[in-house]
């Protein structure tokens, strides 16, 4: 039975020389939307390089490059952690200090600091600045490093909520990942209190 192969964001993929003993190529994926891959390859430029998903399989079959590093849990990533997460690699990639990066949007360095760690705070009103200066688009920084789109089956509601989602611009769009975040937080503490028996009074 023929497997499909799944890309997802953070994989690495090696491609190793003819006799199997050394490293060719490291490829690690740090964006994919759209049908669009943009990975950054170890130890060379950290400009990406951005193609089709039909080409970065093809790259893979060819050199039977081997995954190294698994794609990140859905799980982990929450709309603070991911934006964070995407605004370092980028960043990095291009060459950017967080100081450099800083200056040129016109904040302080410890504001970049502090949405690298996942507090994303005022970043909001920045977007446009942070997009233009890493040079993607502002829906890049939200969704960019988001696994691919695929079919699935949605309730009415769901499919309400879909489309109400994909009319907001950036900024709203991201304030609304926070509040359903915060909104699920609730929900999980809530629930664990509610199971957590409760000791017998004292008469």
């Amino acid at each position: 039975m023929k497997t499909t192969l799944q890309l997802g964001l953070g994989q690495k993929w090696t491609s190793y020389s003819a006799s199997g003993r050394e490293v060719r190529e490291v490829r690690e994926i740090v964006t994919l939307a759209a049908g669009r891959i943009c990975f950054r390859i170890e130890g060379k430029s950290l400009v990406p390089t951005q193609i089709s998903e039909a080409a970065y399989k093809a790259w893979i079959k060819e050199t039977e490059a081997v995954l190294t590093k698994d794609a990140i849990p859905q799980a982990q990533l929450s709309p603070g952690l991911e934006l964070g997460r995407r605004i370092r690699l980028l960043r990095e990639m291009a060459g950017l200090s967080q100081q450099q990066l800083a200056e040129k949007v016109g904040i302080s360095r410890s504001a970049v600091a502090f949405w690298e760690t996942g507090r994303s705070g005022h970043v909001g009103k920045h977007l446009g600045g942070l997009a233009e200066v890493l040079g993607v688009e502002p829906e890049v920084l939200l969704t960019g490093m988001a696994y691919k789109a695929i079919q699935a089956t949605l309730t009415p509601d769901e499919d309400t909520m879909l489309a109400l989602y994909r009319q907001l611009d950036p900024l709203i769009k991201l304030q609304a990942q926070k509040w359903i975040e915060r909104r699920v937080r609730l929900s999980e503490s809530e629930g664990k209190s509610a199971k957590t028996p409760r000791s017998p009074k004292s008469t």
